[in-house]
Formats: C-alpha cells, structure tokens, sequence
C-alpha cells in the first residue's frame, strides 16, 4: 500500500471512530450556513464532501462502539474532556450534541493563531480552578465550575492601549470560548431544532440566536 493510500485508509477510520467525521462536519457547516450562524476562525480549504450521511439507523448502532474508541484529532484527551464540561456549563445540553467534538475537528483545519488562542482560552480555565481549588477545572464540582465561570463572564473585558500589549482577561478567554460552543452547539441537529430547524426548511435568521450566548452570563 502507497503512503496516499495508507493515509487516506487511516484519516477513514480515524473518522469512522470519532462519531463525528470530517462529513458531518461539513453537512453541519452547510446547515448552518442555510440558518445564517457564522462559526468562529473557519479555515478555509475545508474537505467539501457533500455526499449523504450514514442512515440513522446504521449509525445508532455503530455510537456505542465510537463513543468507546473516539479521541480527539487535535485537543489532547484532557482538554477534549475539559471542553465537554466547559460547554455543558455554559449551554446544557452540549455534550449530548457532541460540541467537543465538532470544535476538536474544526481546529483541526483551522489556522495556527485561532488553535493558539483557544488553547490559551481553555488553559486559562484551568489555571484559575488550579489558583483557586488546587485541582484542574474538569474535577471541581459543578458549584465550583459555575463559581468559576460566573465570575469569569461578569469581569472586565480587555482594553487596548495605544503603545502596549493587549492584556487578555478571564472575560475574554470566556466570550472566545462561549463563541466556539455557542455555535457549535446551535450548528448541531439538536441545536438548530432548539431553534425551529424543522429537517426540512432553512430559515434565514432565528430570532432565539440571539440570545444563545447567554446560557451563563
């Protein structure tokens, strides 16, 4: 087997294992689209395949063995596991529409800048559970989290200075992240029939979307 073909053999089970795969990406980025909802920092150069998914029913029989082999493509396990409880804080119902995994597969392709600063939005989460309960943000409890999370979305927002830094804040590293979450969430199926999506009709806005950043603030 050629070096194209073994890759192209790998990148297809790497996909068929993450219940998420590069087609799903994209089939949620064209609904998405249809429903005006702008996912932050998309690269360009995505894979364009547009072919049909699975059948549900040939994919509810295959989660239960994705959920057990899916790891993530860019995020290491422990930011992957950070980000599904970070998300499930700021909008319920993320983990069930799988947004770490959708983000994960979004950086994947996404430019070396926005990785970079969601890396740092997400270590700045564990730094402050580390700062304030000695432990990573994923094992606080969940009045700890919010804690944490609460305070975080009601601080100052950074402030540019002619002839100085930019200094970012916890607020900020919160709005980058509510951005990421908030859109992954609301480009998932069960987002967009949160907000009207019928599986039949786009709709050219959805007054709900505006508030949908604001599960935590």
């Amino acid at each position: 087997m050629d070096k194209n073909k073994r890759q192209n053999t790998m990148d297809h089970q790497r996909g068929s294992a993450s219940g998420i795969n590069r087609r799903e990406m994209v089939r949620r980025l064209m609904v998405a689209g249809g429903a005006g909802i702008a996912m932050p920092g998309i690269a360009e150069g995505l894979p364009m395949d547009m072919s049909q998914t699975k059948k549900d029913s040939s994919a509810n029989s295959s989660s239960a063995d994705a959920d057990t082999v899916w790891t993530p493509e860019f995020l290491d396990q422990h930011q992957s596991d950070t980000l599904e409880i970070l998300a499930e804080r700021i909008i319920p119902g993320s983990s069930k529409a799988e947004v770490n995994r959708f983000i994960d597969l979004l950086l994947s392709v996404d430019t070396e800048e926005t990785k970079r600063a969601f890396l740092e939005s997400l270590s700045a989460f564990d730094g402050e559970a580390l700062k304030r309960f000695s432990r990573p943000f994923k094992d606080l409890s969940e009045a700890q989290q919010n804690e944490i999370l609460t305070s975080a979305s009601t601080a100052e927002r950074s402030h540019a200075v002619e002839d100085e830094p930019r200094q970012i804040t916890m607020r900020d590293h919160f709005e980058n992240l509510k951005s990421w979450v908030a859109k992954a969430y609301y480009s998932s199926e069960i987002g967009m029939r949160e907000l009207g999506w019928t599986g039949q009709v786009f709709f050219t806005s959805f007054p709900g979307c505006q508030d949908s950043n604001d599960h935590h603030t």
